[in-house]
């Protein structure tokens, strides 16, 4: 037990420090002094666990005879109870384990009869009346169970309105499935060594090798504010969503902890792209240098071309290297380093508000608004009135999929939303009204997607749980569910219904085929057929079966009829499939070779 109060003591040092950095309510810190009391007394009040105290009286006065002068007279100085929640991991930790509050014991029989249903809420309320008690104040004892009643009331009811919309839910996307024809059938299982290596985003064949975009991680932990889409309402201390967003947009500013003040994010902060080459010949991926730009931000290939955006000399820097020739282009503006995506064969670039279009060495402004738009680890891409982004969430999670839809009305669309499956939830948070979506776990995550030449996206949702299409007409379909082709219901066989269809990488081909990836094989969709071409087994280096969770491929291309390139998230690394004349697979997981400057 002793070791769970030192953990959780070392939380509460980093809570408080998080506090007082972020912005948020700032309590009394504690020295080390300090701490080394509060560990010295809770030692003290854990020996008496036998003697725990039986009523709210008791509680009070053990406290009183166990802390010392120095902590009663902190406790006296204080100005409000409020300054108890200081002993919320010290103190109330000890209470709720050593006075057997979460066994049920008589001081825990004696707050039901109280009132007070939950271990949290009792160790809150002997510690915030022994406050009282101290200054001579009432204890306010009914106003406070009807306060965590009204809390675990509106809990109930939220976990009830969330199972009834789930279940809603469930029923719409089974009237939604697409109706594939799936037949499992005995193919190659090929084991795939699971190694460290590169976090992609993007790759395409380029100069008889493949070009990788890596996901590189910035120095900022807490990744972006939210700059666009959410204002505050003073009257109400309410949070609202601005009509033409349908969530906030994280982007551009942050909370600088060493200059302790909010202020614009610095290239490459939160994150940045940078450019390797596969090289076939060598078996080696190599990072990819360049004599014009010292630090890449961003990189993409379009059009038979590698662009590099960075910083050069403190000068924001555009290179486009051809196989034969390379140019410098100076970038539509110099206040930021855009993020690198594709319009058909033609490069853009896109900033905080703004998009533009390069033709021959000329930029074309292809949107401009007051819409902040998401910064975006895999190339953004237009098709027609639609720019789409897919934003890095936080840490390898909760990576949603944007649109900018374009014309007369501009609307920032976000795929969760646009179903209108998973309708927002509103509760009231101490920061105000927040809208939790309701829905599969993981639902807001967005691994892969893509655009057909008919203009349908494809996306791969909830950890490859669910592939999803949408159609040039804004209507969705489910091609796979749940991890099936049907979603189960009370009279369905768990064997049809449990498939183990989880793919979480999607690419479209010339021929609007679809090539699949995910943790159990790799697959081909054309019309309403599905069919599986691999099986992958994930390894450790032991060979022993890893889970779901430990890999989860993220881009496929089809380098010709006898072998296979797979880009993964969570640097987990990019692995080479070949099949030898034999027919047997091997799987290549390639190696960190020296730079090469381009």
């Amino acid at each position: 037990m002793m070791r769970i109060v030192s953990i959780l003591l070392v939380l509460l040092l980093v809570s408080l420090v998080s506090a007082q950095e972020g912005g948020t309510a700032k309590p009394p810190t504690l020295s080390e002094e300090h701490l080394a009391r509060i560990r010295a007394e809770t030692e003290s009040l854990k020996k008496e666990q036998e003697n725990a105290p039986k009523t709210l009286t008791e509680a009070h006065a053990r406290l009183e005879q166990t802390l010392s002068a120095e902590e009663l007279a902190k406790i006296d100085a204080m100005p409000s109870e409020d300054g108890m929640a200081l002993y919320h991991f010290s103190l109330g930790l000890n209470i709720r384990n050593g006075w057997g509050l979460w066994k049920g014991g008589p001081l825990a029989q004696h707050m039901r009869e109280l009132g007070f249903t939950h271990p949290d809420d009792m160790s809150g309320v002997i510690l915030d009346t022994f406050w009282c008690k101290r200054h001579g104040k009432d204890f306010r004892l009914e106003e406070r169970v009807a306060k965590y009643k009204e809390y675990w009331d509106a809990t109930k009811k939220a976990e009830e309105e969330k199972e009834k919309r789930v279940e809603e839910s469930k029923a719409a996307i089974r009237n939604m499935m697409m109706g594939l024809r799936f037949e499992k059938r005995d193919v190659p299982v090929v084991p795939i060594p699971i190694s460290r290596g590169m976090n992609v985003r993007f790759m395409c064949p380029f100069r008889d090798g493949v070009f990788l975009c890596g996901y590189c991680q910035g120095s900022m932990s807490e990744g972006p504010d939210i700059t666009g889409g959410q204002y505050f309402d003073p009257a109400d201390n309410s949070v609202h969503i601005e009509p033409q967003y349908d969530d906030g947009v994280r982007r551009g500013f942050c909370y600088d902890r060493a200059e302790r003040r909010r202020r614009k994010m610095k290239p490459g902060e939160d994150f940045y792209i940078q450019g390797w080459y596969f090289d076939l010949a060598d078996g080696e991926i190599h990072w990819i240098r360049l004599p014009e730009v010292n630090d890449v931000y961003a990189a993409v290939v379009v059009g038979g071309r590698a662009w590099f955006a960075g910083m050069t000399d403190g000068k924001a820097v555009l290179v486009g290297i051809g196989n034969e020739d390379r140019i410098v282009v100076p970038l539509p503006q110099e206040d930021e380093i855009p993020d690198l995506g594709f319009d058909g064969e033609s490069l853009l670039a896109i900033y905080l508000k703004t998009i533009h279009r390069l033709d021959n060495e000329t930029w074309t402004l292809v949107h401009s608004g007051d819409i902040v738009l998401p910064r975006s680890g895999l190339p953004p891409q237009r098709f027609g009135n639609l720019i789409f982004f897919r934003d890095e969430g936080q840490r390898e999670m909760r990576k949603r999929l944007w649109w900018l839809s374009m014309g007369e009305k501009l609307h920032l669309h976000l795929l969760d939303r646009n179903t209108g499956l998973f309708k927002p939830i509103v509760s009231n948070d101490p920061g105000g009204q927040v809208a939790h979506l309701i829905g599969p776990a993981g639902w807001e995550e967005t691994s892969s997607y893509c655009v057909t030449s008919k203009g349908d996206l494809w996306a791969c949702v909830a950890g490859g749980s669910y592939l999803l299409r949408r159609s040039t007409e804004g209507e969705y379909s489910f091609a796979v569910a749940e991890g099936s082709i049907r979603v189960a219901d009370d009279q369905a066989d768990p064997n049809e219904t449990n498939q183990s269809l989880y793919i979480s990488g999607v690419t479209a081909l010339p021929d609007n085929t679809l090539l699949l990836v995910g943790y159990t094989g790799l697959y081909r969709l054309k019309g309403d057929e599905l069919v599986q071409e691999l099986a992958f087994v994930a390894q450790d280096s032991r060979g022993k079966a890893l889970g779901r969770g430990n890999w989860r491929p993220n881009t496929v291309l089809a380098l010709d009829e006898r072998s296979y390139f797979i880009g993964t998230c969570s640097w987990r690394g990019p692995y080479l499939l070949r099949k030898g004349d034999g027919g047997q697979w091997t799987v290549q997981s390639p190696g960190r070779g020296d730079p090469v400057v381009w």
